[in-house]
């Protein structure tokens, strides 16, 4: 061990406890990557906070040795996670209090390392929820991960993105300063509103992977439980009319949550082109009103009513095979797969344009796919309120580099097309997408480096990361 690393073990220790750091290379290398394809560094040194002061004293302790830090959750992202070699790595899972519930005023304040579904269980007892269920890795993800990243959430075609109701954030700053955002800025005041005093500042960190501040506890709006859910699984032989379908339920407010797929394996003992998945919550009487105007506009559309036993055990229990009416086993094989992942934002018209580009390319491309063993989990779409977030998933045999190096080829190839053709924006913007979108965002991408340097003018967050600066040291 080096003379700095040494300083930074017994530095770190002297904040958090020598049990809450570690130096040993295996804890360093399983710290260096998330669930993506992307080879990434090796930390320096991996340390666990269980406070905003303590998050506060690694800040300044990082800053004063000009050595960087990167921030993780649990790391469920399949966007790359661009860990740099030497870093300190920073992992928020011991900061993982339920701190309020205050359901007069509407909300949970909650501190980042708390996992999405824990947070739920919580509220369950007393027959709330959080405002949106959570991404998809609920049951591991944590919730300022998921904010940082303004993850897509389960039922987002009613609900919306995972940023629209953050009422307040406490982000630590670069400097080491601890901001509080929107009402709860004012210390007299409680953490009901995002917009007030000034400039919404909650949405400068929403989405931003970390580069700006460490989110240390999210503030974060509940509801009751809906009293029913109805479920619908429909099949259709031409993709187009299940995209047109699932925007006349858009237009009608008529489901909670409509996710599409469009490619990868069919559902188990299923026919079609393209099948939709509807969840309808609501009071008893609307939910019945509701899915029986989804069910109009789904079969004018052409589509077959199938048995939605998959649909409900996808919502209730969060396993995404159960899309493809399969089990919680991994159903696209044994083999041990990365998912070189892109993924955005596009109309749900254009989603036509979309399927349509990344069908032809994979025609075209047929040779190759068969030669390093590349296959598509899926081309599915969650919904949302005025158009649609796109998976596309293809999969390569990690234990192949001419696969991996195909692999991460191949995603490269179809973000641009996506970027451009496709008319998408990304979501979550990792290692691996952000080169792709970053040059074409003109001002908008050159003001968010602005930002970037104001608030970090070392680099001391996330080096590298979205914005491709380097870090402190």
């Amino acid at each position: 061990m080096s003379d700095m690393e040494d300083k930074l073990t017994s530095g770190l220790a002297a904040i958090v406890g020598e049990a809450n750091v570690s130096d040993r290379f295996v804890d360093r290398l399983c710290y260096s990557r998330d669930c993506g394809p992307d080879k990434a560094g090796v930390p320096a040194v991996v340390v666990r906070p269980a406070s905003t002061d303590e998050v506060v004293g690694i800040v300044r302790f990082a800053g004063a040795n000009r050595c960087s830090i990167f921030t993780r959750g649990r790391a469920t992202t399949f966007l790359g996670s661009g860990v740099k070699d030497g870093v300190i790595l920073l992992e928020t899972t011991r900061m993982n209090r339920v701190e309020a519930i205050d359901l007069e005023a509407g909300y949970v304040v909650v501190q980042a390392g708390a996992i999405w579904h824990g947070i739920d269980a919580d509220l369950k007892r007393r027959g709330y929820e959080l405002a949106v269920p959570g991404g998809g890795g609920l049951f591991s993800c944590t919730i300022g991960g998921t904010v940082a990243v303004n993850a897509i959430p389960h039922g987002a075609t009613e609900y919306g993105m995972t940023g629209d109701h953050v009422l307040a954030l406490e982000v630590v700053l670069p400097s080491g300063d601890v901001v509080r955002t929107g009402s709860w800025s004012n210390p007299a005041s409680e953490p009901i509103e995002r917009n007030a005093n000034a400039a919404d500042l909650a949405g400068l960190f929403i989405g931003s992977y970390g580069i700006l501040g460490i989110i240390t506890r999210v503030v974060y709006r509940v509801r009751r439980i809906p009293e029913a859910e109805q479920f619908r699984f429909y099949a259709f032989d031409d993709y187009r009319d299940a995209i047109d379908a699932a925007g006349g339920i858009q237009a009608r407010g008529a489901a909670t949550f409509v996710v599409g797929l469009f490619g990868g394996p069919k559902p188990a003992g299923e026919d079609g082109d393209a099948f939709l998945h509807v969840v309808v919550r609501d009071r008893t009487c609307a939910a019945e009103a509701r899915v029986r105007e989804a069910e109009a506009i789904c079969e004018s559309h052409r589509g077959r009513p199938r048995p939605a036993d998959g649909t409900r055990h996808y919502w209730q229990e969060h396993m995404y095979s159960w899309l493809r009416n399969t089990g919680p086993s991994a159903y696209y094989s044994d083999r041990p797969f990365f998912c070189p992942e892109v993924a955005g934002f596009v109309s749900t018209d254009g989603l036509k344009t979309a399927v349509a580009l990344f069908r032809a390319m994979r025609e075209e491309r047929e040779g190759d796919f068969e030669t390093y063993g590349i296959r598509v989990k899926g081309v599915d779409a969650y919904f949302a309120r005025n158009g649609a977030y796109l998976w596309i998933d293809t999969l390569y045999d990690e234990r192949r580099d001419d696969a991996w190096a195909y692999g991460l080829r191949l995603r490269s190839e179809i973000a641009e097309r996506m970027f451009t053709d496709g008319r998408m924006s990304p979501g979550g913007l990792g290692a691996g997408i952000a080169p792709h979108i970053l040059p074409k965002l003109g001002p908008a991408g050159e003001l968010l480096k602005a930002v970037k340097r104001t608030l970090d003018p070392d680099g001391l967050l996330n080096p590298g990361l979205i914005v491709g600066e380097e870090k402190a040291r």
